[in-house]
């Protein structure tokens, strides 16, 4: 029945089911009607908005949610509030968008599922108000109606060989397959589109359709272009049920198998079945893609392998400066090798997704902190898939923002000068053989690492972190017999036990990010020393000292070595005024010399909750990385009696199975090894015999 014969129940009942399914257009129109004939009715006025806010038309949204809420302000509607406060947000209203979304949570209470979402987009908001505009860009536009369309355009693809051609996804009306459920079956009510290839060209009047990639490649699963081989002539795509879940093919425009009944797949070491997605093809034998497998930071990570032989190797992950908690997706490596940009919903972003670049620095071999792309790139919707045309004059992406056609909707950047980093070929081509070759060089004489300070557990992996904790990494490598500690001192709190052992869970922290880096887990010594050697004196002429509380928390990584380490080392600590300066850290360094003896009063895996460990001095824990086990120690003597003395002392306390430890310049050292020592360290006869 056409909608201008319904009658105004029918009307409503028929745009309230389409609003149901999510079918936003019919909705719209019916429940426009419905309007027209019986207006001011509050319910279909915020139907009306949301439906509006869906189809990417956002001033007309807000026109309906805010006069609702205008008429209602103490509404608890979650709908129309959550509505009206992103409706604001994707206009980039962000001081109105942080009022509205704290209206929304004090209307629904702490239990609503979406509380912490609404929570982070007011982070975005508050972001969103000193976000800059980025100066290299001098436009960014929609593609167009004769390309996009009321449903969803992305993965954007620009032709190697030919300026004026794009390929990319599209799920909308007329794609093979008609509407399906999720379930795979014909369903005109609830079902979707699946992605077709298509193609779009540049005409003298503006971007064109230039119609579907055709039969062969489209079918009733999801098709979406990758890539191409470096001359252009093989298109790598992904077919699948579900974005997330197919196989990767690689269709060759020169030969064809009439009778094959589909291209060949692309066989790699990613596995598109278990989740790896979005992978961009460098050239034949380079990959970056996303996938949440395991080893990660959370959520999607950027990944890369690498073809040398015959084989493709394992996946390495990109690290932690490039990923972070939240997802990294949709990766595009520029022409030089060296400058990644990507999609990440990251806190410091603007919307739902932005896109931001990094660079690889050939010096300290390691990526540089991600910065965001910035208006107008990116917006507070979700923007991804961007890609570098190959002159660099231009950048296409993908994006829902508010004011397009439809779902995502396809957008071109123009740049004020083409971007240098798609005509620079880099020696070594790739960022990671940069890697390999400078492991050949000779390694450093000297290695200066400098404290990593921290005010919350989150700062322990800051960037400026990470950063050292890198060139940590690389030391280790390149100087293989050398021991690796990393060393938590904390501030000192009400009990000594807890600081003792936060210091351990952030120790654990650094030390994964080691592994991940390439350093071996029996190379690596965790310790966590609590706030007994502190490096500024907290009260300096009776009056507190500020700086003790910035530089007595930080992390310390430092080598060790039963003998030469054979390079120098030089740990870099915060400097202190001479009236300021603790005899703490003194005491430390000197335990870390020569010959001492550590009583190990227990071994846990939690913390030791027992106050008796309290009454003893130089309290430390040691572990090791991935081991879950934490050695609680007590006291350093050079003295093998003195050792003994406490022995006795420590196991009257409860501890019966605590034993004596012999360390040598650090580093721990077992009976049998002591007796090969013996005759340089005289002082291990009483720790041999007993």
């Amino acid at each position: 029945m056409e909608a201008e014969s319904q009658s105004p129940a029918a009307l409503k009942r028929n745009g309230e089911k389409a609003f149901s399914d999510g079918r936003w257009a019919e909705a719209k129109n019916l429940l426009t009607q419905y309007q027209e004939i019986k207006p001011g009715d509050l319910d279909v006025l915020t139907k009306l908005g949301i439906a509006h806010f869906e189809l990417g038309q956002g001033l007309e949204a807000r026109k309906y949610l805010a006069y609702v809420y205008a008429k209602d302000p103490d509404s608890k509607n979650g709908d129309l509030l959550l509505y009206h406060a992103r409706t604001l947000h994707g206009l980039g209203e962000w001081e109105r968008a942080i009022t509205a979304y704290k209206a929304f949570l004090r209307a629904v209470g702490d239990k609503h599922p979406l509380r912490n979402q609404v929570a982070e987009n007011i982070r975005r908001c508050v972001n969103g108000m000193s976000v800059s505009e980025n100066a290299d860009i001098a436009l960014v536009e929609n593609l167009g109606a004769l390309v996009n369309s009321a449903g969803d355009e992305f993965a954007p693809l620009p032709s190697l060989n030919h300026s004026g051609r794009l390929y990319y996804a599209a799920a909308r009306q007329g794609c093979n397959g008609g509407l399906r459920n999720d379930d795979g079956y014909e369903d005109s009510n609830r079902g979707h589109w699946c992605s077709d290839m298509f193609a779009a060209k540049l005409s003298n009047t503006g971007w064109e359709s230039g119609g579907s990639l055709g039969g062969l490649l489209n079918t009733s699963r999801f098709e979406i272009p990758l890539g191409f081989n470096g001359a252009g002539q093989v298109l790598y795509f992904f077919r699948g049920l579900t974005t997330y879940s197919g196989a990767f093919y690689a269709d060759t425009a020169a030969r064809k198998d009439e009778y094959a009944l589909e291209p060949p797949a692309f066989v790699s070491a990613m596995k598109p079945e278990a989740g790896d997605c979005n992978p961009f093809f460098f050239n034949e034998k380079t990959v970056v893609f996303a996938s949440r497998r395991t080893g990660g930071y959370g959520g999607l990570d950027l990944w890369y392998s690498i073809f040398a032989d015959t084989a493709w190797s394992q996946p390495l992950n990109l690290g932690p400066i490039v990923n972070s908690a939240y997802d990294e997706d949709t990766p595009f490596l520029a022409r030089n090798g060296r400058t990644l940009f990507f999609s990440s919903n990251r806190a410091e972003g603007i919307g739902g997704t932005d896109i931001y670049s990094t660079n690889f620095n050939d010096q300290l071999i390691a990526w540089e902190s991600p910065v965001n792309l910035g208006l107008p790139v990116n917006s507070p919707g979700n923007d991804a898939y961007f890609r570098l045309s190959t002159d660099g004059t231009t950048a296409f992406f993908s994006s829902d923002r508010l004011g397009g056609y439809g779902q995502r909707d396809l957008y071109i950047a123009y740049f004020k000068e083409a971007q240098s980093i798609q005509s620079v070929t880099s020696t070594p081509e790739l960022f990671a053989d940069l890697g390999k070759i400078k492991s050949l060089n000779t390694a450093p004489a000297i290695v200066v690492l400098p404290a990593l300070l921290y005010e919350t557990d989150r700062d322990i992996t800051s960037v400026n972190n990470l950063k050292i904790v890198q060139e940590g990494a690389k030391a280790a490598l390149q100087h293989p017999p050398a021991r690796m500690y990393v060393t938590v001192f904390t501030e000192e709190s009400s009990q000594a036990k807890f600081d003792l052992y936060y210091g351990i869970k952030r120790a654990e922290l650094l030390g994964k990010t080691l592994v991940e880096l390439g350093v071996p887990t029996d190379r690596i010594t965790l310790k966590s020393v609590g706030a007994a050697y502190p490096l500024a004196r907290g009260i300096v002429d009776g009056a507190p000292n500020p700086q003790a509380g910035k530089i007595n928390k930080r992390a310390e990584i430092t080598f060790h070595a039963q003998d030469a380490l054979g390079f120098e080392f030089q740990l870099q600590r915060p400097q202190v005024a001479e009236e300021a300066a603790a005899a703490g850290i003194v005491r430390y360094d000197r335990q870390t010399q020569g010959l001492n003896f550590r009583i190990l009063a227990a071994s846990t895996r939690q913390i030791l909750a027992s106050d008796a460990i309290a009454m003893f001095t130089d309290i430390q824990i040691e572990s090791k990385v991935g081991s879950g086990v934490y050695d609680y120690l007590v006291g350093s003597y050079p003295q093998f009696d003195q050792a003994q003395q406490v022995l006795k002392e420590v196991r009257d306390a409860g501890f019966t199975g605590a034993k004596i430890l012999a360390y040598i310049n650090n580093v721990y050292i077992s009976k049998a090894e002591a007796v090969g020592l013996l005759k340089k360290y005289p002082g291990l006869a009483g720790f041999i015999r007993n």
